[in-house]
């Protein structure tokens, strides 16, 4: 009986010890880099970029036109209204060409993904376009 106990705790120690290693926790929050909070005379195919997080497949990234309408987005619900709802596996974005206009000022925000889970929402920046000329020309 003695024998059957100590092989219970081993296996039970073993299992959660595994348990452990496996699953590291939910996926952390990314941490942006650029553009910069409140960064002017950026172009309309601005390129985004953020820190790695350990654990992600992927990345979600939001454009749009409230803050407010991007902060309060549940995990894996749609951005009905944003201009930009779009996944990347890479810790960098390039926003398409004609997917935003020049005269009002945009927020943005990352989620980090994984096959089972989306992570929390990186802190909403926000950024305006340049008002040169050439922006019009296609």
């Amino acid at each position: 009986m003695r024998f059957n106990c100590r092989l219970f705790l081993v296996g039970f120690v073993a299992l959660m010890w595994f348990t452990a290693s496996v699953y590291a926790g939910p996926l952390a929050a990314p941490e942006l880099e650029k553009p910069k909070d409140k960064a002017k005379n950026q172009v309309l195919t601005t390129v985004f970029t953020w820190k790695p997080v350990p654990g992600a497949k992927g990345y979600r990234v939001f454009v749009s036109s409230s803050a407010d309408m991007i902060k309060n987005l549940a995990p894996g619900a749609a951005c009905k209204d944003c201009f930009v709802d779009d996944k990347t596996d890479k810790p960098t974005y390039q926003i398409p060409a004609k997917r935003l206009k020049k005269d009002i000022p945009y927020f943005w925000t990352v989620r980090a993904v994984s096959d089972k889970e989306e992570g929390a929402l990186a802190v909403v920046r926000s950024y305006t376009m340049a008002s040169t000329f050439f922006m019009d020309m296609d």
